[in-house]
């Protein structure tokens, strides 16, 4: 079933029943839990071609809150037809499987990248594991906000650092793409 989010709507919410499984055909839905004060923990900003929800599967419940970034267009499974697949169709299961292996393949990256301390090294290793070409060229999905939060820096210190690498020939910046400078 095709679903249409505008930004800032609600797909689901954590605590309740889990029902379906979802891919984004257009926009952004962001994976959150909340922190004792209050602050927005961003779990997984799914973008076009991403499944979410995956991880509810075996699980009785929605584990955070899925909300639209942006405008987005949503195919949406459900639960028990996506269990009954996996059951019955092994060519499916053995594709599902490679599915969730990219991704948490995916997420040890992201966490590699956050272990490290210095901004510099953080955007470095962006454009060495996220780059494509010889000089690791990345199309930023979102915005600079986004790429900052999912970097683990404030929006300030992603461009002070930025404005530091280009400024010593690091990399180049030509909108929203980014590369190793050559």
């Amino acid at each position: 079933m095709q679903v249409h989010c505008e930004a800032g709507e609600t797909v689901f919410r954590s605590g309740t029943p889990t029902h379906s499984a979802f891919y984004v055909e257009s926009g952004a839905v962001r994976l959150v839990r909340y922190g004792r004060a209050g602050e927005e923990v961003v779990l997984h900003d799914a973008r076009a071609g991403e499944f979410f929800a995956e991880a509810s599967l075996d699980s009785a419940r929605y584990h955070c809150d899925a909300v639209a970034s942006e405008a987005s267009e949503l195919l949406q499974f459900p639960a028990t037809a996506l269990r009954q697949l996996l059951d019955t169709d092994r060519d499916f299961a053995r594709q599902w499987v490679g599915l969730l292996a990219r991704q948490l393949r995916a997420v040890r990256t992201r966490v590699e990248r956050l272990s490290l301390k210095s901004a510099s090294e953080r955007v470095r290793h962006f454009l060495v594991s996220e780059g494509r070409g010889p000089r690791c060229e990345v199309k930023v999905q979102g915005t600079f906000k986004d790429l900052a939060r999912s970097l683990g820096l404030t929006h300030e210190a992603l461009y002070r650092t930025l404005a530091t690498l280009e400024r010593e020939g690091v990399i180049e910046r030509d909108g929203m793409v980014l590369r190793f400078a050559g």
